[in-house]
């Protein structure tokens, strides 16, 4: 049993093919941007490579978004091509929560997504992959406050204060964009908090990859988490849309919502 897993929302198109024991086996285009040429060729690739039939394909998943909006609907729409096709369920999963695969126990993880003029699409997740912070829309500097506020609170609730040493690590293209705000608040958290360090994951494993999509996708397929092709829909937020909601104040209302959930914790 397989699940083949599609990545297209970010610099590098990518497909894995992941097996009910975990086992990940993923390819990577050369060529940013080139998500449509290279995707079923490398799909295919993977396939030939384990000497695996299109009828083991248990399910296919995609990595839905946020993220590059073309990569979305590339990925989206191969993936529900596929399920059709072969008659297989799809699983979706959101982008920013396949960085939960990332959790290893060692280090909290923030993700954050470029979404310009100082906004991000973000999440905060702690060791085990649980929120801080849930995924969504944000403004930069409300993702550094919820991460203050955590550290603060893991500091109050320890007798002794922070623990030895505790890491946070930096996913995402909002670390291109934002490096000298990020440098500077992890200054301040080192100044703070002293034991604490903060750091940007290396450009080889700063951005999403099919990997990740696959892991959490074995998970919901476990679960039971699968939708037929027609339910599987793409979660990206066009420019129009954005400017829209900034004019309405949908996207304030939202975010608002989001930060009053968290401090209410």
């Amino acid at each position: 049993m397989y699940i083949l897993a599609i990545e297209t929302t970010g610099p590098k198109g990518s497909a894995a093919l992941i097996d009910e024991r975990g086992e990940v086996f993923c390819k990577i285009s050369a060529e940013e941007m080139n998500h449509l040429k290279d995707l079923m060729p490398m799909a295919q690739a993977l396939l030939d490579e384990k000497g695996a039939a299109k009828s083991e394909l248990a399910a296919v998943a995609a990595s839905v978004g946020p993220g590059s909006f073309t990569g979305i609907r590339i990925g989206v729409a191969s993936a529900r091509a596929i399920s059709q096709a072969l008659s297989i369920p799809a699983v979706s999963v959101p982008t920013l929560d396949s960085f939960k695969t990332k959790c290893d126990g060692s280090a909290a993880v923030m993700v954050l997504f470029n979404a310009r003029r100082g906004q991000v699409y973000g999440g905060i997740y702690d060791e085990n992959g649980a929120d801080i912070l849930e995924s969504g829309p944000y403004m930069l500097t409300d993702c550094f406050e919820a991460l203050d506020r955590y550290l603060e609170a893991q500091r109050s609730e320890l007798p002794c204060g922070m623990p030895q040493a505790m890491s946070i690590k930096v996913y995402g293209d909002g670390i291109d964009a934002y490096e000298k705000e990020l440098a500077a608040f992890a200054a301040d958290m080192a100044k703070k908090y002293g034991a604490v360090q903060v750091a940007f994951a290396d450009k080889e494993e700063r951005y999403q990859l099919a990997s990740m999509t696959a892991l959490c996708a074995l998970e919901k397929f476990k679960a039971g988490e699968i939708l037929p092709f027609a339910q599987l829909l793409p979660e990206y937020m066009r420019a129009t849309e954005a400017e829209q909601k900034l004019k309405d104040g949908t996207l304030e209302k939202e975010r608002a919502a989001k930060m009053a959930r968290f401090k209410a914790r």
